[in-house]
């Protein structure tokens, strides 16, 4: 009979294993049994000591030397599994032009950081005028944080598409679809302040932002309006949260679109 319950995401000192922060499954009995060789006894003082470990009352220095190398190589596994689900997300959800893109150093810092502490790092506000690389750069940084491997799943939308998708119609529930989208763990938007401005439109600008303001989730902006123009632009309550929430990235240069049309 098997002593140990389905994998549970409990705790391990992955740091001291080598193996990046996140979550980790318990090594299921029957990956411990042909560790053992097949010895019920053996694979069962395994299987508990390692529950002690990932429950927090045994130390990984307690384990034995060939338990500690059989639990890195387990996990090994789970962070290439892990890795590649989250390189597939990427893949299914970047848009085809920017499939290519590569983040940029200052971008795969940000990944890093806001894969291990979502709740604590600043988001990216990237500003600057038509064509400089904004969007480019954005889905960089989102590639950066599939590469770390993190279950930090993201969604994006143009805030055209925002406000179209949470636009009031027959057979959709806007309040629902618009919790969906304000709670995503890491969510992107684009040309904020790009979409004909109306009360609506504003309106949903300052619960978007306020609310993921207040949940401490992280994100990232692109804009062409200048920062000394958020004020009129998308009013001094959304203004002031944007400056306290994100980093600000300037993006200069003239507008590739154009230069590649020549």
């Amino acid at each position: 009979m098997n002593p140990t319950p389905e994998p549970r995401r409990l705790t391990v000192d992955a740091t001291a294993l080598g193996l990046p922060p996140g979550k980790y499954a318990l090594p299921g009995y029957g990956n411990i049994l042909d560790f053992a060789a097949g010895d019920n006894a053996k694979a069962n003082e395994i299987s508990h000591r390692l529950t002690l470990h990932f429950t927090g009352r045994m130390p990984l220095a307690e384990l034995r030397a060939e338990e500690v190398d059989f639990l890195r190589d387990h996990l090994r596994g789970q962070v290439q599994d892990r890795l590649q689900d989250c390189l597939d997300h990427f893949a299914a959800h970047v848009p085809r032009r920017y499939a290519e893109a590569t983040p940029e150093p200052q971008a795969a810092e940000w990944a890093r950081k806001v894969t291990l502490a979502p709740h604590d790092t600043r988001s990216l506000l990237l500003v600057g005028p038509v064509g400089t690389g904004k969007t480019h750069y954005a889905y960089g940084a989102l590639r950066a944080v599939a590469e770390t491997g993190a279950r930090l799943l993201w969604t994006s939308y143009t805030a055209a598409n925002l406000f179209g998708h949470l636009r009031p119609r027959s057979g959709v529930e806007s309040e629902t679809e618009y919790q969906a989208i304000v709670t995503a763990p890491l969510l992107f938007v684009d040309d904020l302040g790009a979409a004909k401005l109306s009360d609506w439109t504003e309106e949903v600008t300052y619960r978007l932002i306020n609310d993921r303001y207040e949940k401490c989730l992280p994100g990232i902006f692109t804009t062409n309006v200048r920062p000394a123009d958020f004020s009129d632009m998308f009013g001094a309550r959304v203004a002031s949260r944007l400056t306290e929430m994100c980093d600000r990235i300037a993006m200069k240069g003239d507008d590739r679109r154009k230069q590649a049309a020549k």
